[in-house]
């Protein structure tokens, strides 16, 4: 029903089961579940924003992956860091 929502009851992409969803029941839930399903395939790391909410850290490494930051903020000028955020992206 939440898919159906956000992209509409006709739309393309749920016709042609192109986009999925998962109901979690809180934010920090779902980035958990999150997490396990990264772990589960295979990965082993995660990029998580640099400042980011201090639980997000914790919560991915319980799933056991690796967390690594980038820069995506200025907060001299209250915009986006892009230079630094692509360098920390391609590391």
């Amino acid at each position: 029903l939440a898919l159906e929502f956000v992209y509409g009851k006709d739309s393309k992409v749920l016709k042609e089961g192109r986009v999925a969803g998962v109901q979690t029941l809180s934010g920090t839930g779902g980035l958990r579940v999150f997490g396990e399903l990264l772990k589960k395939g295979g990965h082993t790391n995660i990029y998580v924003p640099n400042p980011t909410w201090g639980n997000h850290i914790p919560i991915f490494q319980n799933a056991g992956l690796e967390v690594r930051k980038y820069r995506y903020y200025d907060a001299g000028v209250s915009g986006l860091e892009f230079d630094n955020m692509i360098t920390d992206l391609k590391q």
